[in-house]
């Protein structure tokens, strides 16, 4: 009589056991806080994965062979305009007659200063436009690292979901063979189930996808060119409470519009000078017969049937549209480093009231959870929604700490700080492929 209280002791504390408070593995979660410092360093792996990535980025390759290109043309402009000319002329009839002659056109009104002039300008568009690359190479890769590790993570918690779910229907099953359940609490739990296994299903493509864009942007693959994709920092400097004016006139896009608007203004000096004339000045020395022949000559050419002045209108539409072009840019870059700046702030300040107070709640319920259903106090209909919701909090949370660091990448983007928040500049060496974590 002891022996069957006992068994049967046994079987009800196994039934009222769940399998998964045992076999399910705890969702790992990497943790984010925010600073009180505004200065932040960023690990060196993640400053060697950029420099690699720049490294193998067509795109920076293009824009350094475009300063290559400015740096020739500046060359070119500085030199002479024109080059000297030497004729001959020879005449053999009654009397024979030869001469030598050399000509030199002078650069009268001085084009070839206006022409270096434009030349610099391009150099500093072209100087610009390798930093904005450099930045939007660097954003897009930090953005598709951040997706990449927030689909891991969401991976990881889906994973997490349909182990619940599996070892929960096993449990429901035991307690249906020993009468403590209905038919329908075993269905609705191979429900459930079933839809954390295509809910698994999603979070593995969607993982794929990341890990594809994530190659696409650098260029480098895993396992090939690298060990481990870098890790995000753990600690975020705080936002800016308001906008330093000097970030708008330091951006690298608004450098190249400005720099192509002064290229434009000068190309009207330039073209006003080619309107002048430049004058041709030649001498010649030679024999006619017995005699010595010296002469001097001045050309000067007459701009009668074209005065350039269509070229000069032209030249001035031009720099009013590089000038609206600018204007309109800048108009847009302060409006997106104030909407920027607002949604790191939000982010921010959301993902500090979770860490103060969500965070802990949304573990106390998981405990608490556990042991009501321990205690056998909640049905499976309860259990299951009140488990569903609290891991679609952990999935919510997740997306959120995404959503920081994506705001955070957007600000240092909008605001030109990229590369000072890496600790980077644009002639880093780059020293290894390994990036292991």
């Amino acid at each position: 009589m002891v022996f069957k209280k006992c068994l049967l002791a046994g079987i009800l504390a196994c039934l009222i056991l769940p399998v998964w408070a045992v076999n399910v593995p705890e969702y790992k979660e990497t943790p984010l806080s925010i600073s009180r410092s505004a200065v932040q360093k960023v690990d060196p792996s993640l400053q060697t994965f950029i420099q690699q990535v720049w490294a193998e980025s067509p795109a920076i390759q293009g824009a350094q062979a475009a300063i290559d290109a400015a740096q020739a043309r500046a060359e070119g402009a500085g030199r002479p305009i024109y080059n000297p000319a030497l004729a001959l002329d020879a005449e053999r009839t009654g009397i024979n007659t030869t001469s030598i002659g050399f000509s030199q056109t002078l650069d009268w009104s001085n084009k070839r200063e206006a022409q270096t002039r434009i030349a610099d300008r391009e150099i500093q568009a072209a100087t610009a436009a390798l930093r904005e690359t450099h930045q939007r190479v660097s954003v897009e890769t930090l953005s598709a690292l951040i997706r990449r590790f927030i689909a891991d993570e969401m991976q990881s918690l889906a994973l997490h979901r349909s182990q619940l779910m599996q070892d929960f229907t096993a449990t429901v099953k035991q307690r249906q063979a020993a009468g403590d359940m209905g038919a329908l609490d075993g269905t609705l739990a191979q429900v459930v189930y079933s839809e954390a296994l295509m809910q698994q299903a999603a979070s593995e493509s969607e993982l794929a996808e990341a890990e594809a864009a994530l190659q696409a942007a650098t260029g480098l693959v895993l396992g090939l060119d690298l060990d481990h994709w870098p890790q995000l920092p753990r600690e975020l400097a705080p936002p800016p409470q308001q906008i330093d004016s000097a970030l708008l006139q330091s951006l690298p896009a608004l450098a190249v519009l400005r720099s192509r608007m002064e290229a434009a203004k000068a190309r009207i000096r330039l073209i006003e000078r080619e309107r002048r004339a430049d004058p041709t000045i030649g001498v010649r020395a030679g024999r006619d017969d017995s005699e010595t022949l010296l002469g001097l000559s001045l050309e000067i050419p007459l701009f009668v049937r074209n005065n350039f002045k269509a070229e000069v209108r032209v030249a001035s539409h031009e720099a009013v549209e590089e000038e609206l072009i600018f204007r309109d840019a800048r108009r847009r870059a302060k409006a997106r480093l104030d909407g920027s700046l607002g949604r790191f702030q939000n982010t921010t300040e959301a993902w500090r009231a979770w860490v103060a107070a969500g965070q802990q709640a949304q573990r106390e319920q998981m405990s608490l959870l556990e042991q009501l259903w321990q205690a056998g106090e909640l049905t499976a209909t309860d259990y299951l929604i009140q488990a569903k919701q609290n891991i679609d909090t952990q999935a919510a949370a997740a997306v959120l700490k995404g959503e920081v660091w994506q705001a955070a990448i957007a600000w240092l983007d909008a605001s030109g700080q990229v590369r000072d928040w890496l600790g980077m500049s644009v002639t880093t060496p780059v020293q290894t492929k390994n990036f292991g974590g």
